[in-house]
């Protein structure tokens, strides 16, 4: 290898990422956040599933405490390859379950498609999945879909209102729940665009090999159902709809992927 070689390759690597919880013991269970948040928003499924397994929630590249360089784009392939060094790092033995919420739902289902033999059994929660319209049949799922892709661009090119607002609405929210600051904002925002508006959920699910559970809210404020519904025809997928439940991990939620862990 060239020494051009050499130095682009340091410059593309990715770190290890902050592992914020190792507690218990037995089967590893392994928990991925989501979008603006950190391993904090799992405060209501570690105490319910430390006692039965080791439970293991790491916070996502730039995110929490895992930091990242100014050349990470925070592509979903980065994230992965983070996710790989840092569990590569923990020498865990054997196949483990990987629960993933929002965005971490999304790393998680191209991380079982491409380390099949390391997931035991995936559980994607509130995966924001946004297929191309023309995958959609119904006329309002469509309008759905290119509205909240539409939002999502008006919240990346409008970085000073949406940092300010987050702060003050971030104190009524639950802890974990909201963190969009200065130092989070690349991190955010590139996400954002390279992980949640360009995306290949179905075909990475398509991929994975262990079973799969799928739980979203009825009030989910940012599910297209249609685009879900789309899972269940696969066989290795099931669906699972929490009544009244919304986009956070509060504790119906909580509980419901407690019970798909045991």
């Amino acid at each position: 290898m060239s020494l051009f070689e050499r130095v682009g390759r340091r410059q593309t690597e990715v770190p290890a990422l902050h592992v914020a919880v190792d507690m218990g013991e037995g089967p590893v269970v392994v928990l991925l956040h989501g979008i603006a948040s950190s391993s904090a928003s799992w405060r209501h499924l570690v105490p319910l599933v430390s006692p039965l397994y080791r439970v293991i929630a790491i916070d996502l590249l730039g995110f929490g405490g895992s930091r990242a360089g100014e050349h990470i784009r925070f592509t979903l392939d980065e994230h992965v390859e983070a996710l790989h060094k840092t569990l590569r790092a923990l020498h865990l033995r054997g196949r483990f379950t990987l629960v993933g919420h929002s965005l971490g739902a999304l790393v998680s289902a191209r991380y079982a498609a491409v380390h099949h033999r390391q997931v035991a059994h995936l559980v994607l929660v509130a995966p924001p999945v946004y297929p191309h319209r023309r995958y959609l049949d119904a006329l309002g799922h469509r309008m759905r879909v290119g509205g909240y892709l539409w939002f999502y661009r008006f919240v990346r090119d409008n970085r000073l209102t949406i940092v300010n607002n987050a702060g003050r609405f971030s104190r009524w929210m639950p802890g974990g729940a909201l963190a969009i600051d200065d130092a989070s904002w690349q991190a955010f925002s590139r996400s954002l665009e390279h992980c949640i508006e360009v995306q290949t959920t179905t075909t990475d699910l398509a991929q994975v090999r262990a079973p799969v559970d799928v739980v979203w809210g009825s009030r989910d404020q940012v599910i297209v159902p249609g685009s879900l519904e789309r899972f269940g025809s696969m066989h290795h997928v099931t669906l699972h709809e929490i009544a009244r439940a919304d986009h956070l991990l509060r504790l119906p939620v909580s509980r419901e992927v407690a019970r798909l862990l045991r």
